[in-house]
């Protein structure tokens, strides 16, 4: 009766999952069984997972989603200019350079296939609270900027659209998070007060959410004002009048299903027509959109060369943490010999004890993979160290921890399947 039993549970494939708890219990008992195999497998799993899951995280951080907070990054694009004229040379021969206001006005409103046209510069001050004074990062943008980006903030509003025009008309301001945490002390009462910035005084209109740093790779902004007050933090004079003076670094957002090739179609026309019709100022110059990790005006590019490099290393790492872990079971499998030999003896069939080994392996793989994504965690900030800051303001080269670095990592923890099945198969040839 009971192998009738067992013979029907069998065919309900019952039975596979008694089978994998029982398997699932007998790992365990092997893990704590042999505390040092254990732990140097895991060990060299970790490091070889917790290296590249660090990186992985530096590129998230840094080149595909840099921005947090900020939705739908995978929509938003680089918008710059190139010349012909001498100089660096970018792709196909153009030098790349900054856009200028009016241009920038007549492609928000000429092209029809971007959402939104974002404009941005970084620019500094030195904020002064009592007898502290400090240096800050800060952005002259466009007056569209945090709802472009769909940032709200938690405190206050954005910029309304008229605060982007007129010459130093609108000293209005919107802080950090961080600036009104650590200099306000979270003054509940912040919006409509007012503070010096290069000698101007502005009024506090908004707090930025925790977390968003603004749109520049390296630098953590501290605090946006509306384009009009561009003369006030550039010593250029005032720009947003003259179609030659390029300043602009900005940001567009594409229409959902639009393709970044079918957007640049788009206003490389709108750029011809605008050097047909200024030829004194615009003759030779176009529009490129970029993705976010090619931008020219912050760090990405410079960094994209060092993480290619480090993540061929790391992945070497890997590997020769496969290969190590692969000669750990296989010296294992001849010390489990009589093991196997007996469990082949009293009817265990190959795929079988084949099951029990994969699991064994399972449970190595995933208690590496958690102690590998810890590991990242603890190295995501550690870049800056690479590149310390210049000055007194504080540099943002933080790695990003997501299900897609996390999903990479799946894909690692099955790299130990091809050294579990020499194991294996090692295991069943000796028995």
């Amino acid at each position: 009766m009971t192998q009738v039993e067992e013979q029907c549970r069998e065919r309900r494939r019952v039975s596979y999952i008694d089978d994998f708890l029982r398997d699932l219990r007998y790992g365990l008992q092997q893990v704590r069984r042999s505390p040092g195999f254990s732990i140097l497998a895991i060990f060299c799993l970790t490091l070889g997972i917790g290296a590249n899951a660090a990186v992985f995280s530096w590129i998230e951080g840094l080149l595909l989603r840099p921005f947090p907070k900020v939705a739908d990054q995978e929509r938003l694009v680089v918008v710059v200019g190139t010349s012909r004229a001498a100089g660096d040379k970018g792709e196909k021969g153009f030098s790349y350079d900054d856009v200028s206001w009016p241009d920038f006005l007549d492609l928000r409103r000429n092209c029809k296939l971007i959402d939104a046209l974002i404009g941005d510069k970084i620019t500094g001050t030195t904020l002064s609270i009592g007898d502290r004074a400090e240096s800050l990062a800060g952005s002259v943008v466009s007056a569209n900027y945090f709802d472009a980006l769909g940032v709200r903030p938690v405190l206050g509003r954005g910029f309304e659209p008229d605060e982007e025009v007129g010459r130093n008309a609108h000293p209005v301001t919107v802080i950090s998070y961080w600036v009104w945490k650590e200099r306000f002390h979270s003054d509940p009462q912040i919006i409509g007060k007012t503070q010096l910035l290069n000698g101007v005084r502005h009024t506090i209109i908004g707090v930025a959410p925790e977390g968003f740093f603004g749109t520049f790779v390296g630098w953590p902004i501290q605090f946006w004002v509306p384009e009009s007050m561009q003369e006030v933090f550039d010593s250029g004079g005032y720009k947003p009048e003259d179609r030659d003076a390029r300043w602009i670094e900005g940001f567009a957002r594409l229409k959902p299903g639009v393709s970044i090739q079918e957007a640049q179609e788009e206003m490389s026309a709108v750029a011809r027509r605008l050097e047909a019709d200024y030829p004194a100022t615009n003759r030779g110059r176009g529009i490129r959109l970029l993705p976010l990790w090619k931008a020219p005006f912050n760090h990405a590019g410079e960094l994209l060369p060092i993480l290619k490099i480090a993540l061929a290393a790391v992945f070497l790492v890997l590997v020769i943490a496969c290969a190590n872990v692969s000669n750990l079971l296989l010296v294992r499998s001849l010390a489990r010999r009589r093991e196997m030999t007996i469990r082949l003896a009293i009817g265990a069939g190959r795929a079988r004890l084949v099951r029990q080994l994969l699991t064994e392996g399972l449970i190595l793989a995933t208690l590496s993979a958690t102690s590998g994504i810890g590991v990242a965690c603890w190295c995501r900030n550690l870049l800056v160290v690479f590149f310390p800051p210049s000055g007194s303001m504080v540099a943002r080269l933080s790695g990003q921890i997501d299900w897609r670095v996390v999903r990479v990592q799946r894909r690692h923890v099955r790299a130990l399947g091809p050294a579990i099945r020499i194991g294996s198969r090692n295991s069943n040839q000796q028995g």
